[in-house]
This record gives structure tokens, C-alpha cells and sequence, in this order.
């Protein structure tokens, strides 16, 4: 998607739409935790749950990433086959067409026998790119899902929207995106491939994402508890007014090397899950405390530096080559405490640090000015600290779940 460059590593940015009226707030978009307590003493957290059994019709569907900050789903539109940024910021369904002169990917979208033209456009603005399109509708499959009616858009015209990194999936490109954001974020005149697809298939209004340093797994109607080493904990989503665009929830604190960190305030309240974006991304003052007490770690200075290498982004200057076990061995884990209670357990390689090529490490934390009009968020919860969980949205009953993974293959 969209990149942000710095020496020769890119770090690709995602999108994080604000508004169904094509708006955004993009910014910087750019493992296996304990396993819980067992036994007759053990205690169940917050909003735990028994361990369910995978549904019989639970569809699972592989996922791909460069450098476990984006991840691209197979996907086909008619007879033809893409491969799609999935970002839960988001709910449109946007992809290159073929008359898009400054679309620089391949294959892009030609409209086939299954497609209608709804004679009808949709537009979309980033911080750092934007798109305009024609609305089809046509037929969408991922997986083994059945095919699905979607109004999508074939984005005709652009600007810094496709990143140039063939990297980006196993087909050599990245052709457009797949929102799974709520219905009510959808461009005027589209509507949401996943909100289709249960409304179609009478589907369990229920996904899951495990996301790893190379691939991954997106669970439709539901998620494979066998993925799992502890039953999920939930927390509800937000209920204002960014709860009809986004994902959000009360994200309370963050404590690491004895130190506890802010992160909602009475201004700021929401902290939006979101797949799409590439790091774990905060307000300043938040970000400032946190990589401050993170550097406190005599292992972190000695692997790594000081607090200032954060801000210095990711290049061959600033990476550095460890082992994932070395570094969740020695460097401080983050515990993610939650308005409800609940608690996620994020190792260093999980929330603040991702691998951009083998054993080589960036940091996966980012920092924005927080505003009413710019970033009026606690936090965004990107793919870099997601990589920690299997996350469940459960939008039936409008909550997020997080339970502790297996090791990533």
C-alpha cells in the first residue's frame, strides 16, 4: 500500500478511514504469550470464556506479509484473482482498474459478464494518498466462502495510494484493499464484503485474524480455538460516535519494566483495532512515557540503544540483527490493560519491534499528535501489536476478543 521510506527499508503504511464520506485520518500507518493459568486454582480473567470448538462452517483463509506489517488476502473478483491489503479501518472494497493510467500494479480490475456498472462514483482521501473510482457490482470470493455480491469501487484515478514494493504479496503486488470495517463506514454507494457475506450466507457475524511475521490466517464466521493457548479474553467496543466507523476500545494502559503508561485520557478515550495499520501507534505523551520506561531495560540498551532509537525510524542504520526467541527472552514484554479488566500479554517482537527481513528489527512503534480534527484517538492498535493475539471481532456482540496464540510457524 501506500509506503513511507526511510534508508533502504520500507515500512508500508496502511489505511484508516474516517468517515464513509471518503475522509481520513491516516497516519504513520505507518507471540505466544503465557498461557494462562491452569489447574484447580486457576483464575479466570475478565471476560474469559470456555474454549469453544471450531464451527462446522468455519472458513479459513491464508494470509501473506513481507515483514508482519501488512497483510494481503487472495481474492476474486469474477474470473479474476487479486490480492488485497485486509484492513479492519476500513469497509470498502476498493481495486485498481484497468483504466487507471497511474495505478502502477498488476493484474488490474477489467469488469467481466458478472459485473453491473452502478453508473455511480466514490472517492476516498489519505493523509499520504487518495483514490476515485467507478462503483461496480460484482461477484467476490476469498477462500472456500461462497461468491458474494459486493459494490466495490474500480479505482480509476490516484495519488501515492499503491506502494511500489513487489514484496507486498505472492502474486507481485498489491492491487487494491478489502475493508472488514462496520457497514456504517462504507463509501456512499458501496457497501462491506463481509457484511455481504453473512447477511448472503447466513454466516456468524464473527472473524478472526492470527497475523505472523510472513503469513497468517483470516477466520470468516468465527476462529479455530486450536490456534489458541488460552480461552479469549473480551473487551466491549466503544459506544460513541467513532463506533459506526471504526473498531474501538477502551485501551487503559500499557505497563512495562514496572512502569504503567497512560493511554486513555478524558479527551482521548478510543483506541481503534485496526489491520491495517502498520504499527502500534500513539499520542505523544503516551509514546514519550512508553519508550521511555522500555529503555529503562539495561538488556534494551545493550541490544538495542536508548529511548531516541524509536524515533528514528527504520533503517539500515537503526536495524539491528537478533533472534526473535533472544529478544523475547531478554527485553521487557508489555502488558495491555483494558477498561474491563482484561489484560493481553504483547512480547517485545509482538508490539514494539518487528522483524522488516530475517532477525532484522525496526521499531514497530509510532507517535501523532493527538487533535479533535487530526488524531482523536488513544491509540491505533496496528498489525504490529495484533501480531500478539488471535483477534476476534466479534460484531454480533459487539466486542473485541484477544487470546493468547500458538507459535507462528
Amino acid at each position: 500500500m501506500v509506503e513511507e521510506t526511510r534508508g533502504s527499508f520500507a515500512l508500508p503504511l496502511a489505511l484508516l478511514a474516517a468517515s464513509a464520506c471518503g475522509g481520513s485520518a491516516d497516519s504513520a500507518k505507518g507471540g505466544a504469550s503465557d498461557a494462562g493459568p491452569t489447574g484447580d486454582a486457576a483464575v479466570v480473567p475478565p471476560d474469559a470464556e470456555e474454549q469453544p470448538e471450531a464451527s462446522p462452517g468455519l472458513i479459513a483463509v491464508p494470509l501473506f506479509s513481507c515483514d508482519g506489517t501488512g497483510y494481503t488476502v487472495g481474492t476474486t473478483i469474477g474470473s479474476q484473482q487479486f490480492q488485497f491489503l485486509v484492513d479492519t479501518g476500513s469497509t470498502t472494497l476498493g481495486v485498481a482498474a484497468s483504466t487507471c493510467s497511474s495505478c502502477d500494479v498488476s493484474p488490474k480490475y477489467t469488469p467481466g459478464a458478472t459485473a453491473v456498472d452502478k453508473h455511480a462514483t466514490a472517492e476516498s482521501t489519505y493523509d499520504l494518498g487518495s483514490w476515485t473510482g467507478e462503483i461496480y457490482e460484482d461477484s467476490v470470493v476469498l477462500g472456500s466462502a461462497a461468491s458474494t455480491e459486493v459494490d466495490l469501487v474500480g479505482i480509476q484515478t490516484q495519488s501515492m495510494f499503491f506502494g511500489g514494493d513487489s514484496c507486498d504479496s505472492k502474486l507481485g503486488g498489491l492491487q487494491g484493499v478489502i475493508g472488514f470495517g462496520p457497514a456504517e463506514a462504507a463509501l456512499p454507494g458501496t457497501n462491506g464484503y463481509f457484511d455481504e457475506l453473512v447477511a448472503a450466507a447466513s454466516m456468524p457475524n464473527v472473524f478472526a485474524t492470527e497475523l505472523c511475521d510472513t503469513e497468517g490466517t483470516l477466520w470468516l464466521g468465527g476462529y479455530d480455538p486450536s490456534f489458541t493457548t488460552a480461552a479469549p479474553q473480551y473487551v466491549p467496543l466503544i459506544t460513541d460516535p467513532f463506533s459506526q466507523l471504526y473498531y474501538a476500545v477502551d485501551l487503559t494502559s500499557i505497563t512495562v519494566n514496572g512502569t504503567t503508561v497512560p493511554i486513555a485520557s478524558s479527551t482521548y478515550t478510543d483506541s481503534v483495532v485496526d489491520t491495517g495499520t502498520s504499527v502500534f501507534l500513539l499520542g505523544t505523551t503516551a509514546y514519550d512515557s512508553l519508550t521511555t520506561a522500555i529503555a529503562k531495560s539495561t538488556q534494551f540498551q545493550s541490544m538495542v540503544g536508548q529511548a531516541s532509537w524509536f524515533a528514528e525510524g527504520c533503517s539500515q542504520q537503526t536495524a539491528f540483527s537478533a533472534t526473535k526467541a533472544g529478544l523475547d527472552a531478554a527485553l521487557p514484554a508489555l502488558t495491555l490493560t483494558f477498561g474491563s479488566g482484561a489484560t493481553v500479554q504483547a512480547l517485545p517482537t509482538e508490539s514494539y519491534l518487528v522483524s522488516v527481513t530475517s532477525n532484522v528489527w525496526c521499531p514497530a512503534l509510532g507517535s501523532q499528535a493527538q487533535s479533535e480534527d487530526g488524531f482523536p484517538f488513544a491509540s491505533v492498535m496496528g498489525a504490529a501489536v495484533l501480531r500478539s493475539s488471535v483477534v476476534i471481532f466479534d460484531r454480533a456482540k459487539k466486542r473485541i476478543g484477544f487470546a493468547p496464540h500458538t507459535a507462528c510457524p
